[in-house]
């Protein structure tokens, strides 16, 4: 009987060892106001296929908190590209969906923007950031 438990107990599925990530916190604004619902990534500069994007979605004081894996836990260490985009909510009859982005276009794309961050292995308040 012990043997069968050892056996059965092994054939589980292990979830798969993370890389360690760090807090992230931030202040994105845009011409010095914040962008509530604005999407934020960190575009790694060595990406990996194990680690998914870091990402965040910005709060209506314009702060923001990190996510790779589960909410708010931050990014792995290293040099990131950061990507906002902010589709400013629009009215649409009794609907309100998202309208055109109002940011300029070179924040969109990692091959373009120019906000540069690293991310060390601690606590990392990074300046605010305003576009």
């Amino acid at each position: 009987m012990l043997a069968l438990s050892l056996i059965v107990g092994g054939c589980g599925d292990a979830e798969p060892e993370r890389v360690a990530t760090y807090p992230v916190e931030a202040v994105v604004t845009f011409q010095g106001k914040p962008i509530p619902g604005a999407f934020v990534a960190l575009h790694p500069k060595q990406p990996s296929a194990e680690v998914p994007t870091p990402r965040a979605s910005v709060n209506a004081d314009g702060a923001l908190i990190v996510t790779t894996f589960n909410g708010g836990d931050g990014a792995p260490a290293g040099e990131y590209i950061i990507t906002v985009e902010w589709y400013k909510p629009i009215k649409s009859g009794a609907d309100v969906v998202p309208g055109r982005n109002v940011l300029p276009a070179k924040y969109a794309s990692p091959q373009t923007s120019d906000l540069l961050i690293t991310v060390s292995a601690d606590t990392n308040k990074l300046p605010p950031i305003d576009l």
